[in-house]
């Protein structure tokens, strides 16, 4: 999930990385309260993500989480 701050651009340069590198973009989110993509991808690039989410406070990266289904009651 990418913060607020980042642009459809920014999101399809972070795609574009990804696939480059292996991953494959299984579902875009464009939404003003969730921007990001579910995909599958190489550990690596996971790690990447992570590392960026969690020490660039600069960095484009909100979050990064396994796809998982959920349930409201």
């Amino acid at each position: 999930m990418f913060k607020k701050s980042a642009t459809e651009q920014d999101v399809d340069k972070y795609a574009e990385k990804l696939e480059q590198e292996g991953g494959l973009i299984q579902q875009r989110y464009n939404a003003e309260f969730l921007r990001g993509f579910t995909a599958r991808m190489p550990q690596e690039f996971v790690e990447k993500l992570q590392d960026e989410a969690q020490n660039d406070k600069n960095g484009l990266i909100e979050a990064i989480e396994r796809n998982q289904e959920i349930s409201v009651q």
